[in-house]
Formats: C-alpha cells, structure tokens, sequence
C-alpha cells in the first residue's frame, strides 16, 4: 500500500473515468489500473466497477473512501506543517469556488498569495453552493467560497453582499428604466441561469410570490450575456457575474433590492494546513483591502 494508490483510488472516484484519473494524475492508463488493481489484491477488496460508463464505488469503496481522505488529507497536512517549518516553501491549497468567484476574486488573491509564497501550489474545483459545501465537510477541498451563511458546523465568514440586478440588451427598450421593478418580470422574456446563484434568485421570486417562465435555461454565463445582448430575453445575475464583460448590456438594480451573500468557510481553522490557514486569512483581506466592485 502507499499513497500514490490512495491518490489514484480518490482521483477515479472524483472524475468518474479511468482516462481522466490516469491524465490528471500523469500516469498511463494501464499504469493507473495496474496500481488500483494491486491495491484491491492487497486488501483483498474490490473498491471499484469499471464499465463504459466510467467507474463506480463499490459499497466497501463507499465504506472505505472517507478513510483514505482523511488519510491523504492528513499527509498533507504533515507535509505543510514540515512545510511551516521550513517557510512554507512547498504545500498543496485545495479551493471550492464558482465561475464568478474565479474571475473576479481568485486571480487577484492567488497573485498577491504566491507573491509571498510562491511555492505553493492550487488546486480549484468548481461547483455549485451545495457541492462545494459538502466538498469542505468531506475534506476533498480545505476552504471554499459559499453562500453565506452556511452550515453551523463548518467555520465561516462573511465577505461580500452582491447585488442582483436584472440585465438587458442596449436596444431593449426596458434597458432605460433606473430600476425593474419585480412585478414586471412574468412579462418578459426571461433566460434562467444556474450558476450557484439560482437559490438566491428562487429566494427573491418565490419572497415577491413570481412565477417565471424561463425561455431558455443556461448553465454557463458567458452564453446568457450573449444571449441577452442579442436580444433573445433578459436574465437576473449578480453584478460580480457580469463585471469585466465588454458587452452591449445594461445592468438594472431590482425593485425591491436583492442580493446574494457570499463567505468563505472550512471544517476547521484549527484542521487547516499553514498553507491553507495564510490562504483563508490572505483572501479575508484582499476583499477588504483590494476588491472594488462595479458601481450602478
């Protein structure tokens, strides 16, 4: 047994593929299986159903796949702390984040991050809210930015308010209105996004008794930006979605207002590595000292 076993068994489970594992990990795909193969004739389990489908957990690989976290998640910890030790010179940062957290918060506290530590590497997997909320409390990411407030039992601080706004082309003529007011929208062509924002926009229809009835459901926002510009419907977003965007769209704010809370959380303060620790404390004041969000 060893920890590159433990590495490949984990990386299969989370892509769902053989191929990927292998390429994720640099290993050729035989050598990928030769290992998981060997691991499972050691412990005279079978951890794993390979099919055309991809690979499933067996129910000894579910009963067992928490353990072989934990264990992984403490050998990096033991190798950050050396890590402290020695001026954090190496170590692994394993983030939980969406696509407008990464555009517009990440590059700048990961630049100002590795300006100091330039040793340490990052790892970002992306999801929506309820993913990478349970990816903190299982342990495959150490910190993540969620919807705030989030579980009781995770450690969590508030961040950021982001207003939600209604967006529209140029040429539409609501594009002029200095505010939309709710009540307007089952009247208009809408486009629905998923994105990790979705709940605080059913927060706020469901809060004005709305019912929508989407034109188009869109998961990436890139696409809904474009499709509003053309003018095939408007959509609900949050400002840090459509900040950096050189699009001929207008962004409107809601009547009455609505907004998406955002923090940052982990298990633990006490369980984070020194890497991971200087992360969360670093983004905490890149937020207060550097981000300067879009004025409407």
């Amino acid at each position: 047994m060893s920890l590159s076993q433990y590495e490949a068994f984990i990386k299969a489970v989370e892509t769902g593929t053989m191929t990927q594992a292998a390429e994720e990990l640099g290993y050729t795909q035989s050598g990928l299986t030769r290992a998981l193969n060997t691991l499972e004739e050691q412990w005279n389990v079978k951890l794993l159903t390979r099919g055309r489908n991809g690979v499933q957990l067996t129910i000894e690989g579910q009963l067992l796949l928490p353990y072989i976290r934990t264990v992984l998640h403490d050998q990096r910890r033991l190798s950050e702390r050396i890590g402290e030790i020695n001026g954090l010179r190496e170590g692994l940062i394993r983030i939980g984040t969406f696509n407008s957290v990464s555009a517009q918060w990440l590059p700048g506290m990961i630049k100002r991050f590795q300006h100091d530590y330039p040793g340490i590497r990052f790892e970002l997997l992306h999801g929506t809210d309820t993913q990478i909320v349970s990816w903190i409390a299982d342990g495959r990411v150490d910190v993540g930015f969620v919807a705030y407030p989030t579980l009781p039992e995770l450690e969590s601080e508030f961040l950021h308010r982001d207003p939600i706004v209604g967006i529209f082309s140029e040429d539409d003529p609501y594009s002029r209105m200095e505010k939309l007011n709710i009540s307007e929208l089952p009247n208009l062509p809408y486009i629905a996004l998923n994105e990790g924002v979705e709940d605080e926009i059913t927060a706020i229809l469901d809060k004005n008794r709305i019912t929508l009835d989407a034109r188009f459901v869109e998961s990436d926002d890139h696409a809904v930006i474009a499709m509003v510009e053309k003018g095939l419907g408007i959509s609900l977003m949050s400002v840090m979605m459509i900040q950096g965007f050189d699009r001929r769209i207008v962004a409107i704010p809601l009547d009455p207002q609505g907004y998406r809370d955002l923090g940052i959380a982990c298990r633990s303060l006490n369980l984070l590595s020194g890497a991971a620790s200087r992360f969360y404390e670093y983004a905490r004041r890149w937020i207060a000292e550097e981000y300067k969000p879009i004025e409407l």
